[in-house]
């Protein structure tokens, strides 16, 4: 008889495991954070027994693209993220960390934090060491894997846009410093490099000094992942160049959130996996992510008429007031052309000097025509249109006017994703065995997301592309989202139910679980899952939140 009493059991439940094998039934015992035992033999006792007859048992999904990291300190229980079942988040994400810099940039930091948080958040670190002992100070609502971030290096040292940001070649001085910042952080336990290309001011930067940092993450067995240059017109190219870089800097590469993100690039993720597939054939160990969405970003139309640090929030109203007299309006309208013009000819103008030192480009996003409409309250009709397209339906003769007429219509309500793709795209891309899928979002305790997918992009996995579509079979679905990003990080034990591995579960209904959340109500929780463990302890039991912060911020070692 098993004399063994473990602090939780979970059984009955099928399992699994992460392999991509199919499931088995099995009970598990969890002692101390650690997946103990798993058997089929009955006797198996615990403090707390979970009865998950009729539901599936998996390991905790591992998020490869997330930026939780500039939300954490003030969203510590992680309250969307573990109801999706996200149990570890990557984050550092696009180049973007929110440590890892240079002494003296604390301010821009703080900045950044405190207008995505609407207070004030004090920045008392500069160091991802620091930053750690902030998040096991406060606790944490699920795992931490941390980046560094290109993005946030290069800041720290040649300044923002204006201040030697805008410059394509770092002088020697400054690429040792930025090596140095990127050695500290893979001594400290980052995990890698990221970069966001498409991102002042790391889209003035040309594909060597990329390399010259990746080759100091890659001295320490780290990982590179990168929001390529472009996603829409110079796809292909972006794909070779991360391709370039990871062969050169001889590291292991994700490409973030990879997508045809414009209908003038639709029917292109064949090629891009084709090119990906090819170098992994040569021995590249390259990967990459997508996500199940359609829109790459959701904003409010008012921001198109904000200022640099204006936020929505504060300045509504004072939109709304301009848009409704005449002379303003015609005030703020030009100064926002001229803000995208300016933009749009400093774009094509650096794009001119990138490629002739061979690195690829970007476009400008037009506002009248990059974005489509996903709300409006008033006009339901223009929906999936783009502003140029809405100005015709409404027989005004500037796209520009049209938005002001839905947003007063609307009260200061409507809103437009960024980028569209098309679904065929997508399942190409979900079915590639070398894809994970992650949520590009960040954690939040109250709502506040503008995108759906920090809610729901997993259930919405299970729903549309396992259960609906059968693109995927459940176990290959839970592959993607477990042992393949945890096998890419190199989490030796996490990502698989297995003996001696972290108590990282999810027990979850496949015939039931649903996403919730749209683009018009993005902050709604899914329904179906039922338990999430993070380190063996309970974050949600029987759907509710149990305020456990169990989670750890990981180390590579």
């Amino acid at each position: 008889m098993n004399r063994d009493v473990f602090d939780i059991v979970i059984k009955n439940g099928k399992i699994f495991d992460g392999t991509g094998n199919p499931w088995f039934r099995a009970n598990i015992g969890i002692k101390n954070g650690i997946i103990s035992k798993i058997t089929r033999k009955e006797d198996i006792k615990a403090e707390r027994v979970i009865d998950a007859r009729g539901k599936a048992v998996m390991p905790g999904i591992v998020d490869l693209h997330t930026h939780t990291d500039f939300s954490i300190t003030w969203n510590n229980r992680a309250k969307n993220r573990l109801r999706q079942g996200i149990t570890t988040d990557v984050v550092g994400n696009c180049g973007l960390s929110s440590y890892g810099f240079k002494r003296g940039f604390e301010g821009k930091i703080s900045g950044w934090l405190s207008s995505m948080a609407g207070k004030h958040i004090e920045v008392d670190w500069n160091t991802l060491a620091q930053w750690r002992r902030k998040l096991e100070s406060i606790g944490i609502g699920n795992n931490i894997v941390p980046f560094i971030g290109f993005g946030t290096v290069r800041r720290s040292v040649m300044g923002d846009e204006g201040e030697g940001g805008e410059r394509n070649e770092p002088e020697e001085h400054e690429l040792d410093e930025m090596r140095t910042l990127v050695e500290e952080a893979m001594r400290e336990g980052a995990f890698g490099l990221t970069t966001g290309l498409e991102y002042a001011p790391q889209r003035n930067a040309y594909t060597e000094e990329i390399i010259s940092l990746a080759k100091v993450a890659s001295s320490y067995g780290g990982c590179y992942m990168s929001h390529i240059r472009s996603e829409d017109d110079f796809l292909i190219e972006a794909v070779e160049e991360f391709i370039r870089i990871c062969l050169e800097a001889d590291i292991p590469g994700c490409i973030s959130h990879h997508k045809a993100c414009n209908p003038r690039v639709w029917g292109k993720s064949k090629e891009t996996l084709r090119r990906i597939n090819e170098a992994r054939n040569r021995g590249l160990e390259i990967i990459c992510d997508t996500y199940p969405w359609l829109y790459v970003a959701v904003r409010n139309v008012g921001l198109f008429f904000l200022k640099p640090g204006d936020s929505i929030e504060a300045k509504r109203d004072d939109i709304l007031r301009s848009m409704k007299n005449e002379e303003e309006w015609m005030k703020l309208k030009n100064d926002a052309k001229m803000r995208y013009e300016e933009e749009r000819k400093w774009i094509e103008e650096t794009r001119e000097k990138l490629k002739r030192r061979g690195t690829p480009g970007r476009i400008p996003w037009d506002p009248t025509t990059y974005y489509i409409i996903v709300y409006s309250k008033r006009f339901p009709e223009l929906e999936g249109r783009n502003f140029t397209e809405a100005a015709k339906m409404l027989g005004i003769e500037d796209p520009w006017d049209a938005m002001r007429r839905l947003y007063l219509a609307d009260e200061g309500t409507t809103c437009v994703a960024m980028g569209s793709m098309d679904e065929e795209d997508l399942i190409e891309i979900l079915k590639a065995p070398f894809t994970a899928v992650s949520t590009d979002a960040s954690a939040e305790d109250e709502p506040r997301s503008l995108h759906p997918r920090g809610y729901g992009t997993y259930p919405l996995l299970f729903e549309r592309y396992v259960r609906d579509k059968a693109v995927l079979s459940l176990e290959e679905a839970v592959r993607k989202i477990t042992s393949l990003p945890a096998g890419f990080l190199g989490l030796e034990d996490r990502g698989l139910i297995r003996e001696g591995f972290w108590a990282d579960l999810v027990v979850f209904d496949p015939s039931m679980i649903e996403n919730r959340a749209t683009y018009t109500e993005p902050t709604s929780y899914p329904i179906g899952i039922s338990h999430v463990l993070v380190n063996g302890e309970l974050a949600v039991d029987n759907g509710e939140f149990t305020e456990s912060l169990s989670g750890r911020v990981l180390i590579h070692r």
